[in-house]
């Protein structure tokens, strides 16, 4: 129905409203209850017409009404990949336990890679909720399927394996990856060398934990390797139009894991796999 997917995309656009509440307080360590929405340049509250998810910063002409600073062009781009995630999540799962399950997963990889744009760094508990999240579907999937009877293959076992694969893998290459840096920065000129430097962070390895619970093992392999060629593509277009602004790793990790999602096995049928 028509009807259906217009009140997903809303749905989807007013999550986007919280998340972006979610990226900007989360990081200051600012409840995301209390207070109530507010511009962050003049700190005046933020009324409820001027808080109608895409439609209000068009109306307003991307301005605060009170100080008249340009709002962030994030907001109505975090609302609006959201709007479109939820309508493309019901479009292919409806109203089902998937739809709940993969509609949280891809909020909180909006959330994070954001979070991580702006500070290089994400809350650890996060990941952590996404992990204790995906285990609650599956307890609940393995409840359902306990009582019909199916107790060949439990759905929390996989989920468990698939976990543990998540973040087997990524720290095994983490591990190495750390060894091969500090051996080439051991021969670099110490005093160019600021702070310590890691190919990947613990963040990341609890993120693909968390890709491997939500989307399985095959997933995280792509993910992975993904994630690289994406990199490539945004510093060469870094590179021809001159942009200093430097992206960390986990926004690749988010995209390459949606890409896995929507594509994987198109992806691994044209490799041979």
């Amino acid at each position: 129905m028509v009807y259906d997917k217009i009140f997903a995309f809303v749905m989807g656009a007013c999550v986007g409203s919280f998340l972006n509440v979610c990226i900007y307080r989360l990081p200051k360590d600012i409840s995301i209850v209390k207070p109530s929405s507010f511009c962050p340049k003049c700190n005046s509250p933020i009324r409820w017409f001027d808080n109608i998810p895409l439609i209000s910063f068009i109306a307003l002409g991307g301005r605060c009404r009170n100080c008249r600073r340009p709002i962030s062009l994030r907001y109505p781009l975090v609302e609006l990949i959201t709007a479109v995630l939820f309508l493309f999540l019901y479009s292919r799962y409806h109203l089902t336990l998937s739809f709940l399950k993969l509609t949280l997963f891809f909020s909180l990889l909006v959330v994070v890679s954001f979070i991580d744009i702006d500070y290089h760094a994400i809350p650890a508990y996060l990941c952590f909720l996404g992990i204790a999240a995906g285990l609650a579907f599956g307890v609940y999937k393995t409840f359902i399927e306990f009582k019909a009877g199916k107790v060949d293959n439990l759905i929390i076992i996989t989920d468990f394996k698939n976990l543990l694969f998540g973040l087997g893998f990524t720290y095994f290459f983490k591990f190495f990856g750390d060894v091969a840096l500090n051996i080439y920065l051991s021969f670099k000129n110490k005093d160019s060398i600021e702070g310590e430097k890691e190919a990947l962070g613990l963040g990341d390895v609890d993120f693909m934990g968390m890709v491997g619970l939500f989307l399985g093992i095959k997933a995280v392999v792509l993910t992975f390797f993904i994630a690289p060629f994406i990199a490539i593509i945004y510093s060469v277009f870094a590179i021809i139009f001159k942009k200093s602004h430097l992206i960390p790793y986990l926004p690749y990790l988010s995209l390459a894991a949606f890409i896995s999602f929507l594509w994987g096995n198109n992806i691994l049928a044209f490799l041979g796999f």
